[in-house]
């Protein structure tokens, strides 16, 4: 299975060498042409230098910092295996947890989650406001949006995602689910921060998001418009048709 390993960084100094060394490790262990690509969202605290010297890793940065969703963006549009995955390079993901994911078809994808996360009271509302939001104005049926996904790049090219905030990945699953494609869900470890702040809650990244909740409503909305499903006698997706 070729499995494109996307990291993705802002300021993660104190973490990124061990998730680069493990990401590597599993690059070979998946064999084939499988890669490693390094996002860093324009870090100032040493993690450029440090990923710019790490072996056999694509290093891509951006000069300024961008946000979740562009580096999330630039990492799918570079990567060029069959598979592809995006973890963060804080090391709360362990990338060994991938070992687990097998080859799957067009119908299908990935999606791995947390049963227990250790959010404070303030990120755990945003969580709930998003799982609202996803639920009933999407219809994203799924435990856990915002953790890590194994897409196919055939499915990224059929969605198109347009989205430049964090929540892009509520637009590639809510397209995926419109158009029959349902999520493998597996159980993950969260683990705790060693080092480093976390982004994700902040006020930059949550208005940047706020800003485009109305413009995933309509992206998706239109996207589920503009195909067509055609089930076989069991009621599976079994070919998915643009509409002229």
């Amino acid at each position: 299975m070729d499995l494109s390993i996307i990291i993705f960084c802002y300021n993660e100094h104190g973490t990124i060498a061990h998730v680069a060394a493990e990401a590597r490790q599993l690059a070979i262990a998946m064999g084939g042409s499988s890669e490693v690509i390094a996002v860093d969202d324009g870090s100032d605290d040493g993690t450029a230098e440090i990923l710019a010297a790490e072996p056999d890793i694509r290093y891509i940065r951006h000069a300024q910092n961008q946000g979740i969703g562009m580096a999330l963006r630039t990492g799918y549009a570079a990567a060029r295996c069959e598979y592809i995955c995006a973890v963060p390079g804080d090391g709360q993901f362990d990338v060994r947890e991938l070992m687990q994911v097998q080859a799957f078809g067009f119908d299908a994808f990935y999606a791995l989650y947390r049963p227990q996360a250790d959010y404070g009271p303030y990120r755990a509302l945003l969580t709930r406001v998003n799982r609202f939001f996803n639920k009933h104005l999407l219809g994203l049926d799924m435990k856990d949006v915002n953790w890590i996904k194994v897409y196919r790049r055939d499915q990224l090219d059929y969605v198109k995602p347009e989205l430049q905030s964090s929540i892009v990945e509520s637009e590639i699953c809510s397209k995926l689910q419109k158009a029959g494609i349902r999520p493998i869900e597996l159980p993950s470890a969260y683990h705790s921060r060693t080092s480093g702040v976390a982004k994700g809650g902040n006020w930059k990244t949550l208005r940047k998001a706020i800003m485009e909740m109305w413009t995933l409503y309509t992206v998706t909305e239109r996207f589920a418009r503009s195909i067509k499903i055609k089930n076989d006698s069991s009621g599976q997706p079994l070919a998915w048709i643009k509409e002229k």
